[in-house]
């Protein structure tokens, strides 16, 4: 029997309330969820329940109003260097070339040129940028320059890699060789993933568990074990199934104009 593999991260009764002009505004309200050593973990909720909101509150750039998230024992309370994040948004340095931006953190964390060099060429090889390290990010295509932004992740080393919807800004075949590599890097790295996204298909194709969330304010709504072999079939009847079963459990109001 396999034995149960550590909780990393842990939300416990959290909610987060934002003040507006129009008064108090709760966008998640009593989440309770872990996330296991190794584990690739999905939330998966409409356009904004509050996703983002979750991740950046793990992530540390955010406090919880109520409740509290734990990462390895400890309370989060700032962003921390375990826990890497990538978001939607490309944010690369323009100034910098590929390898100035993967390296950066380990430059400014203070580790020494030739270590950080030779870290810096094992993420930029895991992620497939060989030949492109002295690449400006203008000079590359959107999927190569969020690789570029995975492979910074990583060489941080963090415990926990935090993906909030990464892939949501590129075409459907980009999107889908993104998910392929995705899973090939997660395979080989095999750290902890909390990866955010809208897609059904994208969270049944890398999720070893998928966390339903509802609208906003965003709770747990249901929580789906995916056990099906990898690389995963899209047409199988065992994913096409689960597809029917978690797309059956939605509000189809929540999700107009979704992808």
């Amino acid at each position: 029997m396999e034995q149960e593999r550590k909780i990393i991260i842990e939300s416990e009764h959290v909610s987060k309330v934002f003040d507006t002009p129009d008064g108090e505004h709760e966008v998640v309200h009593d989440l309770n969820f872990s996330a296991r050593e190794n584990e690739f973990l999905v939330l998966f909720g409409p356009g904004q329940c509050g996703k983002t909101t979750i991740i950046n509150m793990i992530a540390g750039f955010e406090q919880t109003s109520e409740g509290k998230i734990m990462a390895e024992g400890e309370k989060v309370e700032k962003p921390d260097i375990s826990r890497g994040v990538v978001f939607q948004s490309i944010s690369l340095f323009p100034w910098m070339t590929t390898m100035g931006n993967v390296e950066y953190g380990p430059k400014i964390a203070g580790v020494k040129k030739k270590e950080r060099r030779e870290r810096a060429q094992k993420y930029i090889d895991l992620v497939g940028l060989q030949g492109f390290e002295n690449s400006f990010p203008n000079q590359l295509s959107g999927g190569m320059r969020q690789r570029v932004g995975i492979a910074r992740a990583y060489c941080n080393e963090p415990r926990v890699m935090l993906m909030d919807e990464p892939f949501g800004a590129l075409d459907a075949q980009t999107r889908y060789l993104m998910q392929e590599e995705l899973q090939r890097i997660w395979s080989t790295e095999k750290r902890t993933v909390i990866f955010v996204t809208n897609n059904i298909e994208e969270a049944l194709y890398l999720a070893d568990r998928i966390i339903v969330l509802t609208s906003c304010p965003a709770t747990v709504k249901k929580e789906y074990v995916i056990d099906l072999p990898r690389p995963r079939d899209l047409v199988s009847e065992e994913f096409l199934a689960l597809r029917k079963e978690i797309t059956g459990i939605l509000d189809s109001s929540q999700w107009e104009g979704e992808t």
